[in-house]
């Protein structure tokens, strides 16, 4: 059988490749912290899981409209408005099997072959090998950890071609956690403006933050009276406020045409997300989440406690995240070093040397368009960071 070629072009997600390593590894018994996964440690909350147990009582069982249930859009419409001043309608809303089944949507029903789309890196490794599957071009813009990952107005004009028909934001960011400050925000839509450019702006993280960050939602910009929802794509969901990774919702806010066009592409593709799913979003978005101040607070301590122990390692450099669950230091000065006759040339190659020499998984920076750097997640318990930390630390100090 010979495969097609946009088969045989698209790699393995380098993520979800550590987290199976990492998986077979401790089936067979060797002990690894893992730090490569993006999902939270905690479980579903329960009036959540309560709420899924009694869609399937009450038949939530069934096929459901494409692009998600009315009670679920309408959900979605109260939570937007209060927690982020985002206003919509029914015809602006719908709902996918994950935020990533919402990116890959939106890509296929805006690019056409050609089409390049601005993507600030560090970059999600699947932002650009979706661009690709719908026929586009990623044009990669790097930020530097000097500016906190955000990318300058004067790097995306230097990108533009007129081929250059949109741009992905971020923000807080997967994998570095930078968020952009609203004045930064502004900026970038007024050059998407002048440029004419279509936006997605992945908000996934919008309530995961700290020190006092709060998150602005690109589409509530406006520039010379100009609402940027009008051409602004929100990709939203609930895997990592909630939980709720396994539950496969996400949530796309935009333009009327651009959102059913999307959903007539996923009543062509998968259909409806999970009913039962839909009966579980429905709490999650409705109801009171006090739990996420406890949650929070968690991370947040995670968080601390991270950066401070890698920017006490030596050759080792990270700078505060503002949001998510990510750590993004920079071991440029830790490569070319030697473990025995290994020279460790690359982040490939730090990478593998902590899994095997000292127990620990990580996830190189280079899939994130970021030689030299490496994401570690503090979603997982104080004692496992505690003590992953401890053996890269004494790892590091073995190189010579």
């Amino acid at each position: 059988m010979k495969l097609s070629s946009r088969a045989q072009q698209v790699p393995g997600s380098p993520t979800l490749a550590v987290t199976a390593k990492v998986a077979q590894m401790r089936a067979q018994g060797v002990d690894i912290i893992g730090f490569g996964a993006g999902e939270p440690d905690f479980e579903t909350p329960s009036y959540i899981r309560e709420a899924g147990k009694r869609g399937l009582d009450e038949g939530w069982t069934r096929y459901t409209p494409a692009g998600g249930l009315p009670a679920v859009k309408d959900a979605v419409i109260e939570h937007m408005q209060h927690h982020f001043q985002l206003s919509a309608d029914a015809k602006q809303v719908m709902v996918s099997c994950g935020g990533k089944h919402v990116l890959y949507n939106a890509l296929m029903c805006l690019c056409n072959e050609g089409d390049e789309v601005l993507l600030p890196a560090p970059y999600w490794v699947t932002y650009p090998v979706q661009i690709e599957l719908a026929g586009g071009t990623p044009v990669i813009v790097p930020s530097t950890s000097e500016n906190d990952f955000r990318v300058q107005i004067a790097d995306l004009e230097a990108a533009c071609t007129p081929n250059t028909k949109g741009i992905i934001i971020n923000s807080p960011n997967n994998p570095t956690g930078a968020a952009y400050r609203k004045e930064d925000l502004q900026a970038i839509a007024e050059f998407a403006v002048a440029r004419d450019l279509w936006v997605i702006s992945d908000e996934i993280y919008a309530r995961l933050t700290y020190s006092g960050y709060t998150s602005q939602f690109f589409a509530t910009l406006s520039v010379d009276g100009q609402p940027m929802a009008d051409r602004t794509l929100t990709v939203y969901g609930l895997s990592k406020t909630y939980a709720m990774t396994g539950w496969r919702i996400g949530i796309a806010v935009g333009p009327q045409e651009l959102i059913a066009a999307m959903t007539r592409l996923q009543g062509q593709v998968t259909s409806n997300p999970a009913a039962v799913s839909q009966a579980a979003a429905v709490a999650a978005l409705r109801q009171p989440d006090d739990f996420l101040r406890e949650w929070l607070d968690a991370f947040d301590i995670r968080r601390r406690t991270m950066v401070e122990r890698l920017n006490a390692m030596e050759g080792v450099r990270c700078n505060e995240p503002f949001g998510a669950f990510y750590a993004f230091p920079n071991f440029t000065d830790v490569l070319g070093r030697k473990a025995g006759d290994k020279v460790l040339e690359n982040d490939w190659d730090l990478t593998n040397y902590l899994l095997d020499k000292a127990g620990v998984a990580i996830v190189p920076g280079t899939p994130f368009g970021a030689p030299g750097f490496a994401r570690l997640s503090y979603a997982s318990s104080m004692d496992s960071i505690t003590e992953g930390l401890n053996r890269m630390e004494s790892a590091l100090k073995r190189l010579c």
